[in-house]
């Protein structure tokens, strides 16, 4: 199977590597400030599972899941690696998937790295697969998460109110989601910037 290579003006979402094991081990130390944004309530990670997950990412298989389930981000003016897309099943009884995305590199944020990189990816996840709608949750003390989904068109389906309760504060948990057909006019009308 051809490696996947996903290109927009700002990222290159492509496949994980063996080349980006130290980079990532980097990326996912425990004191870096995304731990902070990316569902702090349920703590950091242990140095020992924040490598273990840089292991999992970068040791490639003979066989990749078609469609893929993580892709690396990466920025397209060197190469230097950033962040991470996924997906996972909500439901797969159901046939309900979720998406994910970190932008781990503070230096990153707020300059449009993330929006670029969750609609690729979006568009790759709806052309790869049949699924009728695609989702990400978060919660309200991650405005940048939340404007990602606005700018690129998803629709607020949920909120519960006061649903996070840790240490440091209390907030809404919240899911944005775009139906198959909303993407596809988004695409069409050009409004969507990817």
């Amino acid at each position: 199977m051809d490696d996947v290579v996903l290109e927009g003006e700002k990222v290159r979402l492509r496949d994980w590597g063996p080349s980006d094991l130290r980079s990532l081990e980097d990326l996912l130390d425990p004191a870096r400030p995304w731990h902070q944004t990316n569902g702090p309530y349920f703590g950091a990670p242990t140095a020992a599972a924040a490598e273990a997950t840089a292991i999992e990412l970068t040791t490639t298989t003979a066989e990749r899941p078609d469609p893929r389930a993580s892709l690396a981000v990466c920025d397209q003016s060197d190469g230097k690696l950033i962040g991470r897309v996924s997906w996972y099943w909500e439901s797969r009884q159901t046939d309900w998937r979720r998406m994910g995305l970190v932008i781990y590199d503070e230096r990153y944020w707020g300059g449009g790295f993330g929006t670029e990189a969750l609609g690729l990816w979006t568009t790759y996840l709806f052309s790869r697969t049949d699924a009728l709608r695609l989702d990400f949750a978060t919660y309200s003390g991650n405005p940048g998460m939340i404007a990602v989904g606005r700018r690129l068109g998803f629709s607020e389906e949920g909120r519960f109110r006061r649903a996070r309760r840790w240490p440091g504060g209390v907030h809404d948990a919240v899911v944005y989601g775009v139906l198959r057909e909303e993407w596809e006019q988004l695409n069409l009308s050009g409004r969507r910037p990817t």
